[in-house]
């Protein structure tokens, strides 16, 4: 499978590698909403793995402007990210995201909704 992680913090994107290589899928890299909608564009991509605070494009406008874009709308979204409130989570949920996950999370936590969500 290939993932597209998106986070603004390059450690997290490493951690997100680290856990989800090892058990052969490839992660693609983007530290913005922007550069994830670019990544999307020029890869096939069967999940995202999306924070919600980024600069120059967060979390929540990347999941309005995918959800307008047919070619990956469907895209499956898991969201992760310090901010654990229901009406965020609601917002994220409500604008395509399939899962949503605190950080710091737990490697077991991330691969079992990654499951759900892939089936894989």
């Amino acid at each position: 499978m290939n993932i597209l992680c998106v986070d603004d913090s390059a450690t997290l994107r490493k951690i997100i590698s680290m856990t989800l290589t090892p058990l052969g899928h490839t992660v693609i890299e983007a530290e913005n909403g922007r550069k994830a909608l670019e990544q999307l564009a020029a890869s096939a991509v069967d999940c995202v793995i999306l924070d919600i605070n980024m600069p120059e494009m967060g979390g929540i406008e990347f999941l309005k402007e995918k959800g307008l874009n047919p070619a990956f709308a469907r895209v499956p979204v898991v969201v992760l990210t310090t901010q654990d409130e229901e009406e965020l989570k609601s917002t994220a949920m409500s604008l395509g995201a399939n899962g949503f996950l605190a950080k710091p999370f737990q490697k077991d936590e991330l691969l079992a909704t990654l499951h759900q969500i892939l089936g894989d």
